[in-house]
């Protein structure tokens, strides 16, 4: 466990707080706000501590039904307040009515034993803490409220958010001196190596986009479901996160500006953003404060399976919401790098798996393996391979292990297999190329040179615990290579692993 590290920032929140204490009323005593302001308006001053915010106020159509004791012409409003800070601060929020309808005109969003309440929805808040966002919500619409001299009683949202209330998007980052960054987006890098290793894993859909359009490391993102990110941190259920590397827009060119001033945004970001799309749903807003850990930790154990210094402050640069000489408060627990483990354990299974393939199977293995991005459907391997669909569906469930079957779609259940698959191939290729050559050679050789030839022939075999089948009358007819020297090799590399791991 550590705590000596900078503390991470906020970057964005999306979600909902849902609010009974009063009911509905701040829903309808708002209204009467934005109908003194003629339905809306911009750029709205008010101070909140001495700093100055920039309000909008309106209204949109929300598409619900008001209750027929409800005095209201048509669909039931929904009031937009967008509160620009300092610092690129924002606070967009709409207040949304919960009215405790019977079942015929509730929503489906809305849990049937909600009651009466006032759903305040977070539209992408920038650079705010979460406890910022609850403790601004009062604040503002109260400000905006006194403007135009209309009651707003001052206790409203002041209370804790329903348990109901959740999050639906949450990023906290880091500022990463840029040379130090480089490590992580490289080839050789750790986003690399994790996309690696587990895309296509079975019952995961892993996406890395790496955009280096001004410079390498411009907007890189890595989405990892729920099982890949279990399989980077042993200890439990994770959720799923995105991990981001990127730049401003417009990348700078020079660590300073034109004042001769340091310009944060040189740097990159390192962040790690919750989203629900990732996870099969929210997340409870009252568990926001153990969800923000878990990014943390995150973001610091990438860190340091990238080899970038985690202590101290020469690997972080400030900017106005991230201050990289502010320790965290937070204990994160640090692992090893998974990416070896992971490693170790495909190529278990790649070598248990080649060790018992009949021709069939390696047929079938080898096709896939040849097509560009490792991808087959199952008639194209029937094709190609003279086997029958059904002999090819035999095949592929015993290559279950190695590949994954969706729909007749073939494909390895992650590249790093894949790419050992075709290196195997590869070898067996030239060794065929190289034998034929060798026996073709043999048979127009001098009678004198023909036994040094052969035993030369016959210490190769030896050596790569091979053998020739011969299908016809002559050596270079229909000649056929088993090779068994790779998989030897890769059995006897497995024993090493095992005798370390074993302690021997």
């Amino acid at each position: 466990m550590t705590s000596d590290h900078p503390a991470t920032a906020a970057h964005e929140i999306r979600g909902y707080l849902t609010y009974t204490e009063y009911g509905d009323s701040p829903y309808w005593q708002w209204g009467k706000v934005v109908e003194a302001y003629d339905g809306g308006q911009k750029d709205i001053n008010i101070d909140i501590d001495g700093e100055r915010w920039v309000v909008s106020v309106g209204y949109q159509d929300g598409g619900l039904e008001p209750r027929p004791s409800d005095k209201v012409d048509g669909n039931l409003r929904e009031y937009r307040v967008t509160a620009h800070g300092e610092d690129e601060r924002k606070l967009p929020l709409l207040i949304q009515p919960r009215l405790d309808w019977s079942s015929e005109r509730r929503p489906q969003s809305v849990p049937a034993d909600l009651g009466l309440a006032t759903n305040v929805k977070l539209e992408q808040c920038v650079n705010l803490e979460p406890e910022e966002i609850e403790e601004l919500i009062p604040r503002v619409l109260s400000a905006i409220a006194e403007k135009v001299d209309v009651d707003w009683y001052a206790e409203y949202f002041t209370g804790t958010p329903h348990e109901y209330s959740r999050v639906t998007q949450y990023e906290r980052y880091l500022r990463v001196d840029r040379e130090y960054a480089r490590k992580i987006v490289r080839s050789d890098g750790i986003f690399h190596r994790l996309f690696h290793l587990l895309a296509d894993q079975e019952g995961s859909k892993i996406v890395y986009s790496a955009d280096n359009r001004d410079v390498v490391g411009y907007n890189h993102q890595l989405r990892l479901p729920t099982k890949a990110v279990s399989k980077m941190f042993p200890d439990g259920t994770r959720h799923g996160l995105q991990l981001k590397h990127y730049h401003p827009e417009h990348v700078r060119k020079d660590e300073k500006t034109d004042d001769g001033e340091l310009d944060p945004l040189y740097h990159p970001k390192l962040g790690a953003l919750f989203k629900k799309g990732l996870n099969g749903g929210a997340h409870p807003w009252h568990e926001i404060d153990g969800l923000g850990q878990e990014l943390e930790e995150t973001l610091i154990n990438t860190l340091e399976w990238s080899d970038v210094p985690t202590k101290g402050s020469t690997s972080f640069v400030s900017d106005w919401h991230f201050d990289a000489t502010e320790r965290s408060d937070l204990d994160v627990a640090l692992f090893d790098d998974p990416t070896p483990a992971i490693e170790t354990e495909q190529e278990s299974v790649l070598i248990s798996t080649l060790t018992r393939l009949s021709d069939r199977d390696q047929d079938v293995l080898e096709r896939v393996a040849v097509t560009d991005g490792g991808n087959a459907h199952v008639d194209e391997i029937a094709e190609e391979t003279d086997w029958s669909t059904s002999t090819v569906y035999r095949a592929l469930r015993k290559l279950g292990d190695l590949l994954e079957n969706d729909n007749g779609n073939v494909s390895f259940i992650s590249a790093k297999i894949r790419d050992r698959v075709r290196e195997l191939v590869d070898q067996l290729d030239e060794t065929v190329e190289a034998t034929t050559r060798i026996i073709e050679d043999t048979l127009d050789v001098d009678p004198r040179d023909l036994e040094r030839k052969g035993r030369a022939w016959q210490n190769w075999l030896t050596r790569y615990g091979a053998e020739l089948i011969r299908k016809g009358e002559q050596p270079n007819e229909n000649a056929k290579i088993r090779i068994r020297e790779i998989l030897n090799t890769y059995k006897s590399v497995q024993r090493v692993i095992e005798s370390v791991s074993a302690g021997q």
